[in-house]
């Protein structure tokens, strides 16, 4: 089942994907007076995959955002801007997974391609 999907930015390429607020609440749970927590995923390979998603301190809007491990990902999947990301969870809900996909246009129509 699909948690969330982005296409991504120049920041997401860059430095840390934005992490939609409304998924972070709906499938992590950050103890109190924690700002971070580490969670993995899968990719499309069976790798396994560590990040960290970080939250704004002492702020009523937590804007979260994934930092450790997420650079690493975007280098080793060569990551663009206009990239789309995918992040499912398995009914049981204890695993995650990523997907990440390239528009490519055939015949003129745009396609979404695995990565």
């Amino acid at each position: 089942m699909e948690l969330c999907s982005k296409i991504l930015t120049p920041t997401d390429v860059g430095v840390r994907l934005s992490f939609p607020t409304a998924t972070m609440r709906k499938q992590f749970r950050l103890e109190e007076g924690t700002q971070s927590l580490d969670f993995q995923v899968r990719d499309n390979h069976r790798k396994v995959w560590t990040f960290r998603l970080y939250t704004r301190k002492k702020d009523s809007h937590p804007k979260p955002v994934l930092t450790k491990g997420w650079i690493d990902f975007v280098k080793c999947k060569d990551l663009r801007v206009g990239d789309k990301v995918i992040f499912l969870v398995h009914e049981s809900g204890d695993e995650l997974e990523i997907r990440v996909k390239r528009s490519i246009k055939l015949l003129g129509q745009e396609h979404w391609a695995d990565i």
